[in-house]
């Protein structure tokens, strides 16, 4: 659903038209989507610089996918490749011992002291760990990067349904969390 390949010429300068087309729609897409990228990697690892890492890495695969074919939509295939990438970086860095964290920088105990937002959304921060993962995506996507119920569906591959009944038990559950700890 995110691809649809197209004939590519093979005259050099049809190419190189493609080429130089290729290079501005991903300089568009790095432009409108490189924060929100940033911001939706910051909010699961909660580590600045590895943020910027995940970030670099989402787009360097999103051009290698615009290489091969077109993108239709690129929000939600954006955060799918993001996920991915994300949970790639977890697994990667449980396989670290505390003490390499430690050395490159990581303290488990000071995980959102580089942010500056209130206590309250910290404490919200808190409780949503409590959530399951999926749960913890879902609420980030509709509420934090304020993506729609169809796009949240796209990147999931489900249907939007699916996902509104998901979204709202979701929230229910961080509802009733929240409540619990007041």
């Amino acid at each position: 659903a995110y691809c649809k390949r197209w004939p590519l010429g093979s005259s050099n300068s049809m190419n190189a038209h493609n080429n130089d087309r290729l290079k501005e729609e991903f300089t568009t897409v790095y432009n409108t989507y490189a924060d929100t990228m940033f911001r939706y990697c910051f909010f699961k690892t909660s580590d600045r610089e590895a943020a910027k890492d995940l970030v670099q890495q989402i787009f360097l695969k999103t051009w290698s996918y615009l290489q091969k074919g077109e993108i239709d939509n690129y929000r939600p295939f954006l955060y799918r490749v993001a996920t991915r990438i994300v949970i790639d970086w977890y697994r990667r860095i449980k396989t670290d011992s505390l003490d390499t964290l430690r050395e490159n920088g990581y303290d488990p105990e000071d995980k959102r002291a580089n942010t500056s937002q209130t206590a309250e959304v910290n404490w919200v921060f808190t409780v949503m760990e409590h959530l399951k993962e999926e749960d913890q995506n879902l609420i980030i996507w509709r509420y934090v990067e304020d993506l729609s119920p169809s796009e949240i569906a796209s990147i999931l591959g489900e249907t939007e349904n699916v996902v509104s009944v998901r979204l709202h038990r979701a929230k229910a559950k961080l509802e009733q969390l929240l409540n619990r700890d007041k």
